[in-house]
């Protein structure tokens, strides 16, 4: 869905929290190396834009400069839940 996106590396977590009884979606994206921050605002523009139209779902995008998306040895973590869970 977002590997591949122009004017972002190939590293992404989508985080999921909750505020109350709301679930909510924060993706985390990293700029290309090539890119400014300047570009930042228009990328997560981009990106919110692009996911609204492939799944339908409204979600925060923060746009992280390159090396901060978490990186995990092996398979690529890409979805941390941090929801409490119920008991």
């Amino acid at each position: 869905m977002l590997v591949g996106f122009p004017g972002l590396s190939p590293h992404y977590q989508i985080v999921l929290t909750r505020e109350g009884a709301l679930d909510s979606m924060t993706v985390e994206v990293e700029l290309d190396p090539r890119n400014t921050g300047a570009e930042g605002g228009r990328k997560a523009q981009e990106v919110r834009h692009h996911i609204k139209s492939l799944i339908g779902v409204t979600c925060d995008v923060a746009v992280r400069a390159p090396g901060e998306v978490p990186r995990s040895q092996g398979k690529a973590v890409r979805v941390r839940d941090l929801r409490n869970k119920p008991s």
